[in-house]
């Protein structure tokens, strides 16, 4: 597909324990985003930022970056890329390279997360034609964009209990989800929760715990040898075929064909 040419995906990836401090000239652009935890970030020897919890910030070629957790593991994940395409988006104004501003806060961390780990999901697998995977990394680029310019929003008090449930959500995707019953644990009705639930994930929980299952068969595929119904059953599916149909229309591949151009 010609037109989602002149990006090439260098490297990616999600270290929810790092410790590690960088300090250099980026080689390559790259979306680095601090999930959980504490991030400092200073460039050209500029003024120190320290921020918490979900926040996103561009690297890129020419300037000096420093940057790492406080004095606690944090969360980060990262994809670098290069290629003439990064100049459209330079011209274009998706891509801002402003070495004074502060990391961005995003709104919907899990969301944000998730999108990333789709990319690398996609680009780590040899053979794969990645036009999905450019597609998912615009979409980052102007959720960015669309973050730096957003007014606060108002915070919803069960923030801090519905972070929670999502997280435990992320872990175990499988299990059977009763949202009506963790709506009344939150004390709200079913149509608020929905409501709240996408104001942070960006994804109506049924949908955010679909791609969740979807994301670990994916894991498992990569990770194990079980059979495509062991999977399936693993990551929270009785209906194989069921599985296999919405496995294809994510990744554009069958569970087998997948785990065979992962493994090629």
């Amino acid at each position: 597909m010609d037109f989602y040419d002149g990006l090439t995906f260098s490297m990616s990836g999600s270290v929810p324990g790092s410790m590690e401090r960088v300090h250099n000239v980026p080689r390559y652009y790259g979306i680095q985003f601090n999930f959980s935890g504490t991030l400092r970030l200073r460039v050209d020897f500029g003024r120190l930022y320290e921020v918490s919890g979900p926040h996103v910030f561009l690297t890129y070629p020419g300037h000096f970056f420093e940057y790492g957790p406080a004095d606690a593991p944090r969360h980060h994940n990262y994809i670098c890329t290069c290629g003439p395409r990064i100049r459209k988006y330079r011209e274009g104004g998706l891509w801002v390279e402003d070495p004074a501003a502060p990391p961005i806060p995003v709104p919907h961390g899990e969301n944000f997360l998730r999108i990333m780990q789709e990319i690398m999901t996609i680009t780590r697998a040899p053979g794969l034609t990645a036009p999905r995977a450019v597609l998912l990394f615009e979409d980052l680029l102007l959720r960015i964009r669309e973050a730096a310019t957003m007014e606060h929003r108002h915070v919803p008090y069960q923030a801090e209990a519905l972070n929670a449930l999502i997280r435990r959500i992320g872990a175990e995707p499988e299990r059977p989800w009763d949202f009506a019953s963790e709506a009344e644990k939150l004390h709200v009705t079913s149509t608020h929760f929905r409501r709240i639930f996408k104001e942070i994930t960006g994804l109506p929980p049924q949908q955010f715990l679909l791609h969740g299952r979807l994301n670990k068969a994916a894991e498992l595929l990569k990770s194990s040898r079980d059979s495509v119904k062991e999977i399936a059953a693993a990551a929270g599916w009785d209906n194989v075929f069921y599985f296999s149909r919405l496995f294809r229309r994510k990744y554009f591949l069958a569970p087998v064909q997948y785990r065979r151009e992962f493994h090629s």
